[in-house]
């Protein structure tokens, strides 16, 4: 477990902590992946920094318009926001995560 990551907001970290744990992340399939299609992004101790949901709604054969993203401490934020590829939106998500937890408290 990344230190202070267990409960509520996480303990500040540096930049260059935050970069290299995001770095180090990996996008995989969630535990439920097979009737949820999520998956996440994962440090590489275990936590569960993001989770890249499909987006439905659009006019393709299986409905989907997208991908989105949610911080896994905070939940699904009902955000608009869509990414074509599952990669680009884990992107997204990771830039955001090193915000959070970097920023002054």
């Amino acid at each position: 477990m990344i230190q202070g990551m267990t409960t509520g907001r996480p303990k500040r970290l540096s930049t260059t902590k935050a970069r290299s744990i995001a770095d180090a992340a990996q996008l995989v399939k969630a535990g439920d992946w097979s009737t949820s299609h999520t998956w996440d992004v994962v440090a590489e101790d275990g936590t569960l920094l993001v989770v890249v949901t499909p987006s439905y709604g659009g006019s393709s054969r299986s409905g989907r318009d997208g991908w989105k993203w949610h911080l896994a401490a905070l939940g699904p934020t009902g955000t608009r926001e869509k990414w074509p590829t599952r990669q680009q939106a884990a992107a997204q998500g990771l830039m955001s995560w090193i915000r959070w937890v970097t920023a002054t408290r």
